[in-house]
């Protein structure tokens, strides 16, 4: 009995923990200044800031940023987290505007690493260009320290990505392998539909659905999720065609659930 207690009162814990994130989510998407980052930019970095300690204000506030599905950190939140918990990041003498070289230390078993992160590797990635030029000191401590993070400390930041980090990286595409050329215009067909992927829905049809879908935040994850797993897709803007109606149908019917009790008082 005494066990059974304990469990429900961990649920129903875990269940308030999620309602109050919840509030706070749709309170702030009530402002301009975090509804650009869309509901799910605002849930996955709240999520992400509790899941490492972090005060989910300060990482919505330039700590952290949502690009393609994941959470970015700046490279200063990444070096204040290191260092909060005892590790030790040290700068080689070595280092310069072409080259930053990191030493770093764990404070619990005394495990040591160095990373390091260049010119000519930015160069070999056909990432250097804009913020590369005007602050290579600082792009190139931030590269490496993600680096070092990973490496040595992949605790702390529990799989965040420094800043820049996934929106300079070109999207993912695995490449369509053709062995012959195409001698027909059915075969040039298959070629270029494999190449296009599945049709996405009209910007109208996005609208639509989001404004029946709303601040409700699980529904949205939900979908969100579903799209990723099914064929890579991050955003709602990018969804299927085919998939819209159902998509569309979850919504109202969420939608109609939620207001279902002022509905009542307004029928009273």
């Amino acid at each position: 009995m005494t066990t059974d207690l304990i469990v429900k009162d961990d649920a129903d814990l875990i269940l308030k923990e999620i309602n109050d994130r919840n509030k706070m989510c749709r309170a702030l998407l009530a402002t301009d200044h975090y509804r650009k980052l869309g509901s799910e930019g605002v849930f996955a970095i709240v999520e992400k800031a509790r899941s490492i300690g972090i005060n989910p204000l300060e990482a919505l506030n330039g700590g952290m940023y949502y690009v393609r599905g994941k959470v970015e950190m700046t490279a200063a939140m990444m070096n204040q987290m290191i260092r909060m918990r005892g590790h030790s990041v040290t700068k080689d003498k070595k280092s310069n505007d072409q080259e930053c070289i990191l030493h770093g230390k764990r404070a619990d078993n005394g495990d040591t690493w160095v990373a390091s992160f260049s010119i000519a590797d930015a160069k070999r990635a056909g990432i250097y260009q804009n913020q590369w030029m005007k602050y290579p000191t600082d792009m190139l401590f931030a590269r490496a320290l993600s680096r070092l993070a990973r490496q040595l400390f992949p605790d702390v930041i529990k799989g965040c990505y420094v800043e820049g980090e996934i929106k300079d990286a070109p999207a993912f595409n695995a490449p369509v392998e053709i062995e012959e050329t195409p001698q027909d215009e059915n075969a040039l067909d298959v070629v270029t539909e494999k190449l296009d992927g599945p049709a996405s829905i009209t910007d109208e049809q996005y609208e639509e659905l989001e404004e029946w879908m709303g601040n409700n935040i699980i529904l949205r994850q939900n979908i969100l999720t579903f799209l990723k797993k099914k064929w890579g897709i991050d955003r709602l803007q990018d969804m299927p065609v085919e998939i819209y109606d159902h998509a569309m149908r979850r919504a109202k019917e969420q939608y109609k659930h939620d207001h279902a009790g002022e509905q009542t008082q307004m029928g009273a």
